[in-house]
Parts: C-alpha cells; structure tokens; sequence
C-alpha cells in the first residue's frame, strides 16, 4: 500500500534533463510509495482512481504549474467529492510559481528526500491550504489557481512560441513587453489583442464588454514578486477577480501596486472578490489556467473549488 504517491510527468525539464529521475525516486520510495509516469489523460485518471483505493497518505508532483493543474484535474475527478490528501510540490517543471508563491524551492529528488524524512520519522507534515479554481467552459471541467484570457493568456502564448521557455526568457519577455507598451511598439499590439467579452462577478455585471485581459487567482503571486490577487488570501472560500479595460501603458502604471500587493484605484480597473465568475463571448475568448492553453465556449464560468492542501518544506 502506498504511503506516499509521486506523479511525474515524463516531459518535464527535470525528467528531460535527467532521464533516471522518475527511476531514483522509486529507489528512494522502497516499499511505502509509488511512483506513476501516465502518458494520457485517461491514464491519469485511471491511475488517480487507484490510488484513491490504495488510500494514499501523500500525493507528491513532480512537475510545473501546467502538470500540477492537470493532476489536481485528474484527481479531484476521481476522488468525487472527498478530500484529497496533502499534496507536495516536487517543482520539476520549467514554471513553478505555485510552488514560488507557497515558498518551496529546491530540486524534486531533494524535496522528496526531506518529505520522506519527516514521513518515516513521523514528524507533523506542516500544511498551507488554498482554494482551487474550477473552470468549466471546454468539455469537462479544469481545476487550476491563475486563470487569465487576452494579455495574460497572449504573454504565455508568445513565451512558449519563442522555444525552451525559462523563468529568464519570461523575465526578457516581460521587459520588452513593458518597453514596447510605453513606445508604442508593435509587440504589445500584437499582446494585447482585447478580449471582447462580458463578465459578471456573483451576479454583478461589470460595465464594459472589452477588456486587455480579465484574470483570477486564488493564489496572490504569479511570478516575479508581482502579487496582482492578494484579497484571495484574505478571504478564504473566495477568488480575486481583476478586469483590466485600461491599454497596455495603464497596466503599465499600475504594475507597481501589483507589485506591492495593494490595491488598484483606477476606473478602468474591476475588481471583486467573487465565488463565482461568468465569461461571456460572442465568438468564445481562449484562455489559460496555471500555464495550459483551452480554447474557449462562448460561456466560461469560473468558480471556487475545494480546498487543497499543500506540503511546506
């Protein structure tokens, strides 16, 4: 039976740049865990299923923010409705800002070493909870933590497109991104292409149909220190939503109280702290959750999912 359950994923960086990974982290199991490298989304769930049977202690991740999503997705289907059990971020991906915002670094074969250590000596697990997003607008429901569609979804989308995306290329994009909003350039025209839509928050229409990007967290930081959903943590059981109807150079402006995690006083900028978010798009806007790319109904709902817990170092 295993105790401590690892989902790897077999494209992340860490398990590209070091082929054995998956392999030393079965050593370093033994008898009281498992590891699973499913391919598929079927195999995920599938696997999910049994280790729900098995009653696992610990589910570990070893991936980034996209594998941690589709894992949580994987899960709570399978779980349906009962609690999942503490969850550990083995950060083996190229992005890992839920890792980052929950302050857990380290490579996944040394994250795994302590958390075994502290398992078989008996040692409390220290947890941290945060809700999860669900989102259901494709053909099944997605869970996630950062949803974003227009800028923020156009950003990742150019991060990835430039080939062997990093925490340093997004920095390099992010600068010229800023540069080119303050010239004029024709980067953040092609960025910040509008998302036309209309966005209710609990019932509240909010007054304009175009936006520069709508986006929601129910974890504050999304990278580089820039914590844009502060209210989440303060508000347990609900999200921050932001409507960002300014241009580039008015987001440009405000990044600074993004920054220092207060709040943005600017009329072109909605915000709430809603349990439930309605999208709403005559011709279906793409979005993103935690990294991963879906393609988009013309209705997205966006609403607070169950709580999960999260290992800390």
């Amino acid at each position: 039976m295993p105790g401590i359950a690892v989902v790897s994923n077999p494209r992340s960086r860490q398990n590209r740049q070091n082929p054995g990974l998956s392999g030393q982290m079965s050593f370093m199991l033994g008898t009281r865990g498992k590891v699973a490298q499913p391919h598929t989304r079927d195999e995920l769930v599938e696997q999910a299923r049994r280790f729900r049977d098995e009653k696992i202690d610990v589910l570990a991740v070893n991936g980034g923010d996209g594998t941690l999503h589709v894992v949580l997705t994987a899960f709570i289907e399978a779980y349906e409705g009962e609690p999942l059990p503490p969850v550990a971020i083995l950060r083996g991906g190229t992005m890992n800002t839920i890792a980052h915002g929950l302050r857990i670094s380290g490579r996944p074969a040394d994250l795994l070493s302590a958390l075994l250590l502290r398992y078989h000596t008996d040692q409390d697990l220290p947890l941290a909870e945060r809700n999860i997003l669900k989102i259901e607008g494709g053909d099944r429901p997605e869970y996630g933590f950062l949803f974003g569609n227009g800028l923020l979804s156009n950003f990742l989308a150019e991060h990835y497109a430039a080939g062997d995306p990093s925490p340093l290329t997004a920095a390099w994009l992010l600068t010229r991104a800023i540069g080119s909003a303050i010239v004029g350039g024709e980067l953040i025209r092609r960025l910040s292409a509008p998302a036309e839509c209309s966005v209710e928050a609990d019932g509240v229409a909010w007054p304009v149909e175009r936006f520069l990007t709508v986006t929601i967290g129910s974890v504050d930081d999304i990278g580089f220190g820039f914590r844009p959903f502060f209210e989440a943590l303060r508000h347990p059981g609900r999200m921050h939503a932001l409507g960002f109807a300014c241009d580039a150079l008015g987001m440009v402006k405000v990044l600074p109280k993004v920054y220092l995690a207060r709040p943005i006083d600017s009329p072109d900028i909605y915000s709430a702290i809603p349990q439930k978010v309605v999208i709403r798009s005559k011709t279906g806007t793409p979005f993103m959750v935690d990294g991963d790319f879906h393609p988009a109904g013309q209705t997205v709902t966006v609403s607070v999912g169950p709580r999960i817990r999260f290992v800390l170092p």
